[in-house]
């Protein structure tokens, strides 16, 4: 993931793809596990798989953006020794329902682009799994 742009970059390249058409799907530790968001376009939030893919582009950000959040490592552990873990049955279950969503939003980006129907896979997510 982390050199993600050595694909996309000469591929989009190739192809002449708008960066409209590009949409990137990536894990996000600034998420609570199992939540969804789905941006337009933005910055690379220190994710080192969206920096190269940004770097490969030209430093474009206009590209559309579909992340799943896997939350942040407990305590003390090591990022690497988190990112490589496997999911509890809880987050595990979290995920699946994320990764069903994704589908259906990366369906409708598809059919419908940005539009009024996209908004509705990003509200309610930040407090999915978490009573206020």
């Amino acid at each position: 993931m982390n050199f993600s742009g050595e694909s996309v970059g000469p591929l989009a390249a190739y192809y002449q793809v708008p960066l409209r058409h590009i949409l990137l799907v990536y894990d996000e530790m600034s998420l609570p596990n199992g939540v969804l968001r789905v941006q337009q376009k933005g910055g690379h939030g220190h994710h080192n798989g969206v920096k190269s893919v940004v770097a490969h582009l030209d430093g474009r950000r206009e590209f559309p953006r579909l992340s799943i959040g896997i939350g942040n490592p407990p305590g003390a552990m090591d990022m690497k020794a988190f990112l490589l873990q496997k999911f509890s049955s809880v987050e595990r279950e979290q995920i699946d329902k994320a990764l069903t969503q994704g589908v259906e939003a990366a369906r409708t980006l598809v059919l419908h682009g940005f539009d009024q129907n996209i908004d509705r896979f990003n509200l309610g997510q930040k407090y999915k799994y978490h009573k206020v």
